[in-house]
């Protein structure tokens, strides 16, 4: 059954920047790639896909003290941070 709405998840620059801070990550980039993550791809994205997650997450441990064994620890945290609602589905079903 199709009730007519879809999933939107965002992810603020600022939800961003703290679990960086929090996690000690993104410790080897510079102000302008730091900024590309939070807002470009991030802050600033209606809506973040899988896709954007796993972007994100291969950004952080690029530019982070971090294993790529612990690359599905880290999409968890920045999933986790994401807010998720629902919305009536413009094009979509009533």
């Amino acid at each position: 059954m199709t009730y007519g709405y879809k999933e939107v998840r965002t992810i603020s620059a600022d939800r961003l920047r703290k679990l960086c801070i929090d996690h000690d990550w993104y410790t080897g980039g510079t102000n302008e790639e730091y900024s590309h993550l939070l807002f470009d791809m991030a802050g600033d994205k209606e809506n973040i896909t899988t896709d954007d997650i796993v972007e994100i997450t291969s950004d952080i441990i690029e530019h982070s003290k971090i294993d790529n064994e612990d690359f599905e620890d880290v999409a968890f945290a920045v999933a986790n941070i994401a807010v998720v609602r629902l919305v009536r589905d413009e094009e979509g079903r009533d």
